[in-house]
């Protein structure tokens, strides 16, 4: 899920977002038992080899599916599927299913397909810190030969990499030089995409967050998640982008819920690419449940240094960095409070022995 997944939380004015089957009006605060969820993704991280087994298994029979066949037009629907399987688990055999699909769509003289994996693998090196590689793939685009489809996954690639460098830039004005950038290449996606799809609906809960309508955000999000199927990595990624609405509407509650919803299909689909669970395990170090939030950015470092070890990192460090200068927070101040404590309880012995002592003399 993308590194376009830094820190959020979220909300829930739920009784004006409509009536009837929307899920907006259904959930409340007291309908969600957030420790059982935790539980459930403690049991998910513990049975997570077996998630990874069943991935391993699926990209095997791919492969030898793919090594077996003859038809080139076989060959390149496995090398798609083969992408689409890597994609989210591991980014350098992503690149490498990404190039067969285009060394396959080329021989096809599918000019349609090579475009749309230049911009699939400019997307997956973008996730891995290749900036130049990136834009260097997608200059190599014929964009006249796309089609509506390739278009939008074209436009969607060039705004995932400004993005990413402006995350990374340290100067000011080239970083919201690169965010202007990206907002313009958000404006073309959403101009091509068809209305529904998954680009579609996440760019469109992002300018509804911008300009502040949490409720229609939210009402977007109602349709996104009537189209996925609960457990999969785009359940995954709708409840995701639920979770921005929510943070929006500082409803830390239903934010929490909807990361750990969309942690927990992540885990059993072995995605690699954590973002959910690691913004999970900071609002749990505010919540003060240290050692389950240490024990979710260990299995989020694990994770990303099987996805992408070139980069993925940074986001964890930088987490356990913030997660550590909570608890040393609460540290002091719980240090303070037991030194007023102490304070206290001694200047009430002074009082009592003092009173003794003046009782006495009275006697």
């Amino acid at each position: 899920m993308m590194q376009m997944k830094r820190t959020i939380a979220f909300f829930v004015l739920l009784m004006t977002i409509g009536t009837g089957s929307s899920l907006s009006a259904q959930e409340s605060d007291e309908e969600i038992d957030l420790q059982d969820l935790y539980q459930q993704i403690d049991d998910a991280i513990d049975h997570s080899s077996e998630y990874v087994a069943t991935r391993l298994m699926q990209i095997a029979d791919t492969r030898q599916m793919l090594l077996s066949e003859s038809s080139m037009e076989k060959r390149f629907a496995l090398a798609e599927q083969l992408y689409a399987l890597y994609k989210p688990y591991k980014n350098d055999s992503a690149l490498y299913a990404a190039d067969l699909c285009i060394s396959l769509a080329d021989s096809l003289n599918r000019k349609d397909m090579v475009g749309l994996y230049l911009s699939q693998k400019a997307h997956q090196c973008s996730n891995a810190g290749m900036y130049v590689e990136a834009l260097n793939l997608l200059k190599k685009v014929d964009r006249q030969a796309l089609g509506p489809n390739e278009l939008t996954k074209y436009y969607a690639a060039w705004m995932h990499v400004w993005g990413e460098i402006g995350s990374c830039s340290q100067q000011h004005d080239e970083r919201w030089n690169y965010y202007g950038l990206q907002d313009s290449y958000r404006d073309s996606v959403l101009a091509v995409a068809e209305e529904g799809s998954e680009e579609y609906l996440h760019l469109k809960m992002d300018v509804l967050n911008a300009r502040k309508q949490y409720q229609d955000a939210l009402r977007v999000s109602d349709k996104w998640l009537k189209k996925v199927t609960d457990g999969t990595h785009e359940n995954a990624f709708a409840a995701f982008y639920r979770s921005v609405a929510y943070d929006k509407l500082n409803n830390g509650r239903q934010v929490r819920y909807w990361l750990g919803k969309s942690a927990l299909d992540d885990i059993k689909c072995a995605v690699f690419d954590q973002a959910s669970l690691l913004m999970l395990a900071e609002r749990l170090c505010e919540d003060g449940d240290y050692e389950r939030a240490y024990r979710y950015v260990r299995f989020c470092e694990a994770c990303n240094t099987a996805f992408s070890p070139q980069l993925r990192n940074y986001q964890v460090r930088y987490v356990a960095n913030v997660m550590e200068a909570i608890h040393q927070n609460d540290q002091a101040r719980y240090s303070r409070l037991l030194t007023v404590a102490c304070v206290g309880a001694l200047l009430l012995l002074v009082v009592i022995v003092w009173l003794l002592f003046r009782l006495r003399r009275r006697a």
